[in-house]
């Protein structure tokens, strides 16, 4: 029997799980996933990069078990810059 493909796809936690992760970091400096329990995977590069502004990076917190995934992103003063520029050039036209 094949494997559905939303069954292979990797999610975004929700607001509340990434707020209780985000918790867990500031005070135990690792996270757990709130839905399985496990360990929370670090991985290097983020799945959100081709959405990211020029000089924004980050890394996501997986759990492999849910394939749920945490974005973390680091903004520099350029990459904030560019996405109100972004946003900007979006509401004029929309106007």
């Amino acid at each position: 029997m094949p494997v559905r493909p939303a069954a292979r796809t990797w999610r975004r936690f929700g607001p509340l799980e990434r707020a209780r992760i985000e918790r867990q970091l500031a005070l135990q400096g690792e996270a757990r996933c709130p839905f399985c329990g496990s360990a929370l995977l670090e991985r290097t590069n983020t799945r959100l990069a081709a959405v990211l502004p020029t000089g924004a990076g980050g890394l996501d917190l997986d759990c492999r078990g849910c394939r749920r995934f945490h974005a973390l992103v680091q903004h520099t003063p350029r990459s904030l810059y560019l996405l109100r520029l972004q946003r900007l050039a979006a509401a004029v036209l929309r106007a």
